[in-house]
């Protein structure tokens, strides 16, 4: 096998001859090559291919990886290489050996399956204390991440209910609400074992458990393989590590990740499994690969940076083979708007003066949610774009309900927007709707539409159903006016409806319609344009990084991305968005070590994502706002502190000092205390 390609501490990492070793391959280093390589070797090297096991997150993955094995090779020579998910490969061991993990009469079960079982153990119940309502898909989502995490159901219902708070109210909540769950979930488990079903998790569970107690299954399965390459080991959950140590008796363990990029803790990924590797397996390695393909020097400086500050130790600083190039820019902006326009401007240049295309371009931001005013802004300016990670901002129920009544007006007749906008309200099901929609459709004009709508008695919203109509009809030539009072007279109903994320989700999203809306003459062509801005394939379900890329990849049109769906993603330029005060680190991680940390590691995963230009944007603000946050009870102001923003103390030769100006600016009235008003108007009394 030619190894003329590869570096040298790629070289060495493929060609290893010890027990188990862990590479620690950083962001941009060529890690899927280098684990595609290992297999490739270990085959030229006279190992039977039928005893690799590779070991990947995603089906297309492990598919890549097998066609590129058989690429380097005589195709004849790899036929027999074996790449799946965890899910699969534990599926394919007991359907192997059925007698020796006792699953010989049972059936796997999907995720929908577990739902209906699960519903009919709660009848028509759900688990409900005050507020808050736990349906039969959210008890599955607790029941599964407490064993794929191996977490206690007290912890996992603290973790996942109610932000890991930890006060005496919380305590006293879960005290409570555990009962009741523990119930269903016990039912749960019971009626699997009458119908003899294993969950996924199951699968994963009944392998691991029988490999770490019984020495027989070590030895009958340790003649199936020789060597387990895992690719993205720092993803890999409590679970996938009980299954996977047993495996340090039975062959060789070859894993491939990074400690600085395990962002997914939420999922259930534990940094540990790769940060522990060498203490948690007896004769291991561990191998660096620090020279990075993908970045210039500049922006891999500041990336570096930001780990040093960290008080873990990663002990590795990248390298760029391409070398030198721009230095990162941080922008300073007054506000979301601002941040959109200079961002658009930005974009557009770059198309029309510097020839670049759309898809040179990567936005990331913490959420889609923030996004909402650039999405805006780029329909305004017909910047092509798409979402990946969530939902487009026209694509949102909430504001999908809001267009629907802009929709009939534009055109009585649009059955579907009845449909849709008649079932918002109290006491209209879908049969009543199907049946009110048709009246209306017999209507010559929607001022009949109006008029039928209020000659009838409808329990509780009747006139208000037909005020909203009525308002938009007036408006038609102010379509702000138009949005904006239309949703004054739907948002109780709406805030009702979507209660459980209105306020710090939902409900700044109308503002951002209306101004949106004032950008068009006609309701028409606002209309057009929004149902033209849903017209893409890529956001109808959640796809991961490496699917999006091949469906995507022979379109031009920004990419606007969460963070946490970046990884595989890589741009010539890339916008990281609001790295401001409370923002990164995010207030709610604030006092917990892991979870601060964790936030680093995202910061680090978006601006390795770079190539050539990394622009960072900030809130002005903030920094005010943090400085604020920071008066002490004598009127002392603290200084920034590095555990409530991490680019605190950023060397200035690391950013375009050009941008640094208000910062500066901030950072001065900071150290004027006389200049803030320290009056908190809080009554401590």
């Amino acid at each position: 096998m030619d190894l003329s390609e590869l570096n040298s501490n790629q070289q060495k990492a493929v060609t290893f001859e010890g027990k188990h070793l862990l590479v620690l391959a950083g962001a941009g280093t060529g890690k899927t090559k280098t684990i595609i390589s290992r297999a490739a070797y270990l085959i030229s090297q006279g190992v039977d291919p039928g005893k690799i096991q590779i070991l990947t997150f995603t089906k297309r993955a492990a598919s890549e990886i097998i066609n590129r094995v058989k690429a380097n090779l005589d195709n004849s020579q790899a036929k027999n290489l074996n790449g799946s998910t965890f899910h699969s490969w534990c599926n394919q061991l007991l359907t192997k050996f059925p007698n020796l993990f006792g699953t010989k009469s049972f059936t796997v079960i999907d995720q929908d399956d577990q739902v209906s079982i699960m519903k009919l153990v709660c009848g028509n119940n759900y688990v409900q204390y005050e507020d808050l309502r736990i349906k039969a898909e959210g008890l599955i989502d607790l029941y599964s991440f407490a064993r794929n995490t191996k977490k206690s159901l007290s912890d996992t219902i603290r973790l996942k209910l109610f932000n890991n708070l930890n006060d005496e109210d919380t305590v006293e909540k879960i005290k409570l609400i555990k009962p009741k769950i523990e119930v269903l979930l016990r039912g749960y488990e019971q009626k699997k074992k009458e119908r003899k079903y294993l969950d996924y998790d199951d699968m994963l569970l009944v392998v691991a458990i029988r490999l770490n107690k019984d020495p027989e299954a070590r030895r009958v399965v340790s003649s199936q393989y020789e060597h387990i390459l895992v690719d993205e080991m720092q993803d890999t959950n409590p679970l996938q590590w009980d299954l996977l140590n047993p495996f340090q008796k039975i062959c060789h363990l070859y894993c491939v990740g990074d400690d600085a990029q395990s962002i997914y803790s939420f999922r259930g990924a534990d940094f540990k499994n790769v940060h522990s590797f060498k203490e948690r397996v007896e004769n291991s390695e561990v191998y660096k690969l620090d020279q990075n393909y993908r970045s210039t020097q500049e922006i891999l400086d500041i990336s570096n940076w930001l780990l040093e500050q960290s008080p873990i130790e990663y002990g590795k600083e990248l390298i760029s083979v391409r070398g030198d190039g721009s230095v990162p820019e941080i922008i300073n902006v007054e506000n979301e708007w601002e941040e959109a326009d200079f961002i658009s401007e930005t974009i557009i240049e770059n198309f029309t003066k510097n020839n670049k295309t759309y898809k040179d371009h990567l936005i990331l931001s913490r959420s889609q949610y923030y996004t909402r005013s650039l999405q805006a802004t780029f329909i305004k300016n017909k910047i092509p774009y798409v979402t990946y990670g969530g939902r487009k901002f026209m694509e949102s129920a909430h504001i999908k309900d809001m267009v629907s009544a802009l929709r009939v007006v534009n055109n009585k007749d649009d059955e579907i927007a009845w449909m849709r906008y008649l079932s918002i309200w109290e006491g209209i099901g879908e049969i009543k709707a199907a049946r009110y929609t048709g009246e209306l459709l017999f209507q010559k004009s929607i001022e009949d539409c109006i008029d039928w709508l209020k000659s009838i008695i409808l329990e509780n919203d009747g006139k208000i159903i037909a005020d909203v109509i009525e308002t938009i009809a007036k408006n038609r030539d102010n379509l702000k006016e138009a949005v904006d009072g239309s949703f004054h007279l739907m948002e109780e109903r709406l805030a009702f409806k979507y209660r459980k994320d209105w306020e710090n989700k939902r409900k700044g999203d109308f503002p951002v319609l209306g101004i949106l809306a004032k950008n068009y003459s006609t309701l028409g062509e606002f209309i057009t344009e929004c149902t033209l801005d849903n017209a893409t394939d890529i956001n109808n379900s959640p796809v991961l990084a490496d699917s999006f890329i091949n469906r995507s990849e022979d379109k031009d049109h920004v990419i606007i991305s969460t963070i946490h769906s970046a990884k595989g993603l890589e741009s010539d330029v890339c916008f990281v968005l609001n790295v401001s005060p409370k923002a990164f680190p995010s207030s709610w991680t604030l006092g917990n070590i892991d979870e601060v940390e964790e936030e680093r590691r995202v910061l680090y995963v978006a601006m390795t994502r770079a190539k050539n230009q990394l622009f960072i944007t900030r809130n002005i603000h903030s920094l005010h706002a943090q400085s604020s946050s920071s008066v002490q009870n004598n009127g002392e102001i603290k200084p920034l502190q590095p555990e409530t923003y991490f680019l605190h103390g950023l060397p200035e030769e690391m950013v375009e000092q050009s941008t640094k100006e208000r910062f500066e600016q901030a950072a001065k009235d900071i150290e004027e205390p006389n200049k803030i008003d320290l009056s908190s108007g809080m009554d401590f009394s």
